[in-house]
């Protein structure tokens, strides 16, 4: 398992990933919040048909922002989530930059891009 680089708690080096998201985008009034969670719920995996074998390292949770809508009745907040436990087994040795990839490539969801869009971007 990899350790935080530079003694770094995991919660510290996604907050860290969270400022390096451009300016505008952090300014942005819906902004959703990003929780760090140890592992994705069981029920998540399933309702994303997630294949079996493969580790979920984040996942945005809410209405895609291309898709919201002020007549729309809103039963939790928008999450981003960020799961410790598969980014830290799935971790190649330079966590920052994962951490990193996971946040800017939920966020690009919460934006309205699919997982072809994301792709594209290189998230």
């Amino acid at each position: 398992m990899a350790e935080a680089a530079n003694s770094q708690s995991f919660d510290e080096i996604v907050e860290w990933a969270y400022g390096t998201l451009p300016q505008e985008i952090r300014d942005l009034p819906d902004f959703p919040g990003i929780q760090v969670a140890e592992e994705p719920p069981e029920d998540i995996l399933k309702k994303k048909n997630w294949p079996r074998g493969t580790e979920m390292l984040g996942c945005y949770s809410g209405i895609y922002r291309t898709e919201q809508s002020h007549t729309q009745m809103r039963i939790a907040p928008d999450l981003i989530f960020v799961f410790r436990g598969p980014i830290l087994r799935c971790s190649r040795g330079d966590l920052r930059a994962e951490v990193k990839r996971v946040v800017w490539h939920e966020v690009a969801h919460w934006l309205g891009n699919d997982e072809e869009r994301v792709r594209e971007l290189g998230l």
